[in-house]
């Protein structure tokens, strides 16, 4: 790492230099952050980010990790870990509940919690690995079901001001796997907190193919969530044994005439409708039956043989990832003429 003349300041207690930061990412791979900690209260991450502030340093959150690429040669900065914890559940109509969530919970565990009480809105994104406050960040979403779409507002620390506030849900852009978030003045707010919407009313998105062939239209959230569970399960490998960011890909939204082009040639190619002029087409068929890139591998890293659109790091580096992605984008792009993007974030 270059080192640079830096104020002399007291890091917080919390903090450890040199930390690697391969073992707090789901893929397995990355060198060392300069500075390390968790963070498990609003004082503590702002005590981080003055320190870096004070030194010049870089700062960045992390949650889970299980959507980030960490270069090999490490992130010369401070990088916390956001274990801010906490739910609430607030009634604010017969049917309407809105429940406030530390950044810090696991995702999937907040999940079970809401559908136990008996909640409807998030059942869909049951089983996706990661905490609460990545997911306004990156817009999660599966099975028809985006996050946003239950999204009241967040609550951000801004460093640079060292104020905390609230953002409603309008003032996010939300978009496809993205938000305000991932813009350069979206980076340098931190979440704490994000407020949910949910509902005791049933609302049932069984859209998506593998639901509709499973559930009927009567379904109970207990049963779409366990059958989401074991789907999942199925298609996705175990990213406690293996290094996996599960879709390492974004489903790619091209413009109707070309959708209508491979569909034409691929008439089992699932594609939904996103606007009057562009679809989203399943990159997991294009990498499979156009591609024949199911369980294709180099050097360690593969894409997983039940679920093409899934990146399988198998003690490899960021550098060969990068490789290999370069490789099947290229494949996709001779193929298809669709430029396909990573939904993996680089910490950066």
């Amino acid at each position: 790492m270059v080192d640079h003349q830096r104020k002399a300041v007291r890091p917080p207690q919390f903090l450890t230099p040199q930390v690697p930061l391969a073992p707090y990412t789901t893929l397995r791979v990355g060198g060392e952050a300069r500075w390390f900690g968790v963070v498990e209260t609003i004082e503590e991450l702002r005590e981080a980010a003055q320190f870096a502030l004070q030194t010049a340093l870089p700062f960045r959150v992390i949650g889970g990790g299980s959507n980030l690429l960490v270069p090999d040669e490490g992130y010369d900065g401070v990088v916390v870990q956001n274990a801010m914890k906490g739910i609430q559940f607030q009634p604010v109509r017969t049917d309407i509940v809105l429940v406030t969530v530390g950044a810090g919970e696991v995702l999937d565990e907040v999940i079970a919690e809401i559908v136990t009480r008996g909640y409807w809105g998030l059942e869909n994104l049951s089983a996706i690995p990661g905490t609460v406050g990545a997911t306004p960040i990156q817009n999660v979403g599966a099975y028809g079901v985006e996050v946003s779409d239950q999204i009241v507002s967040v609550e951000c620390y801004h460093p640079a001001s060292d104020t905390v506030h609230i953002m409603p849900a309008s003032t996010c852009q939300f978009g496809y796997r993205d938000s305000w978030f991932k813009t350069i003045i979206g980076r340098e707010q931190v979440i704490t907190s994000v407020t949910f919407m949910v509902s005791t009313t049933p609302r049932p998105q069984l859209t998506y193919a593998d639901l509709a062939r499973t559930l009927s239209a009567s379904a109970s959230l207990e049963e779409i969530r366990s059958t989401i569970v074991a789907i999942r399960k199925e298609k996705f490998p175990d990213w406690t044994r293996v290094g996996t960011a599960g879709s390492f890909f974004k489903n790619p939204i091209i413009t109707k005439a070309l959708a209508t082009d491979l569909k034409t040639q691929y008439p089992d190619l699932p594609v939904y409708p996103v606007s009057d002029t562009h679809m989203k087409v399943s990159l997991g068929y294009i990498l499979d039956k156009v591609c024949g890139l199911k369980g294709y591998a180099d050097g360690g890293v593969s894409l997983y043989a039940k679920q093409a659109l899934v990146l399988v790091n198998e003690q490899s580096s960021a550098a060969r990832i990068n490789r290999f992605e370069k490789v099947v984008t290229d494949i996709v792009s001779t193929k298809t003429n669709i430029t396909i993007e990573r939904e993996v974030t680089l910490l950066a």
